[in-house]
């Protein structure tokens, strides 16, 4: 027993902390400081979220979590997005060369072709770009069914209009076959569970021209992505809402070696929802690529 239990008192909390001398505003002078963002500012269209995110190749991710932290309601996202989230969906998108996804996000969301209104459309012209992105889908089994609108949209839009579908060597002859009229193909080494590997994917789409990337997963995808040291930036917004329950996060991996610093960019509101854009990693809010 040591003095202070001696004589009746009580040893200090592990979370206690000595404070130090008040700054000059009142707050401690090693306390972070905290301001209020929250406020009135000039309203944001389409064409300023899209300029905002400049044109340097790169890879981005952009996804949706409820307030307590799902990235889901009942097997889909659709049901957390809102108005404003789907406008910071289209500038991203209109940023983009190629968006990549999972086949389990491809046939949960049923993706189409990707459109963007018609400013984006003619502001991605105006720089030599094609009008819209295209969509890389993720699939070393090739268990995917031409008739999803993923291909049946694309098919009679022209060659630059299918989908590019990135799988390993040794996958399903006849889906291949099945599918050779709906889609492109690239062909990456397998990672050790037998899906393309990533930072291969990520290197086969720039041999095509394809160099700024988004993924919206689903949250494997976006765990893998992350884990490899491959994604520069990541777009978070947050859905007011509650979901309870058990469910998948926006990050499905298992628990990285080291945590995964962000830096906040920018931070972006639109009635309750919220969005926030990090830089990934520790150098300037990039990765550090092998």
């Amino acid at each position: 027993m040591d003095q202070t239990q001696a004589h009746g008192e009580q040893p200090p909390s592990h979370r206690e902390q000595p404070r130090s001398q008040p700054g000059p505003h009142g707050n401690d002078r090693d306390q972070p400081l905290i301001r209020r963002l929250t406020g009135a500012g000039p309203a944001l269209g389409d064409l300023d979220l899209l300029r905002d995110l400049g044109e340097e190749p790169g890879v981005r991710a952009n996804m949706v979590s409820s307030a307590d932290g799902h990235a889901t309601i009942r097997g889909r996202v659709g049901d957390l997005t809102g108005a404003a989230d789907q406008a910071l969906l289209v500038a991203l998108r209109g940023w983009c060369d190629v968006l990549l996804v999972g086949s389990g996000t491809i046939r949960a969301e049923g993706y189409g072709l990707i459109d963007l209104p018609a400013g984006a459309r003619e502001w991605r012209v105006s720089r030599g770009r094609t009008a819209h992105p295209v969509l890389a889908i993720l699939s070393g089994s090739l268990d995917l069914d031409p008739t999803l609108p993923a291909f049946a949209d694309a098919a009679g839009r022209g060659p630059d209009a299918l989908p590019w579908v990135i799988t390993v060597p040794g996958a399903d002859p006849a889906r291949r076959a099945r599918l050779a009229a709906y889609a492109r193909f690239l062909e990456v080494p397998a990672a050790p569970d037998g899906r393309p590997s990533l930072p291969a994917a990520i290197a086969a789409l720039g041999t095509v021209g394809m160099t700024r990337v988004l993924s919206e997963g689903g949250p494997a995808v976006l765990g893998g992505l992350i884990g490899a040291g491959l994604v520069d930036e990541l777009f978070i917004t947050v859905s007011p809402l509650l979901v309870g329950g058990e469910g998948p996060r926006i990050v499905g991996a298992p628990a990285y070696d080291a945590a995964v610093p962000l830096r906040l960019v920018e931070v972006l509101g639109a009635g309750d929802e919220l969005f926030l854009r990090y830089g990934v990693g520790a150098e300037h809010g990039a990765v550090v690529r092998a």
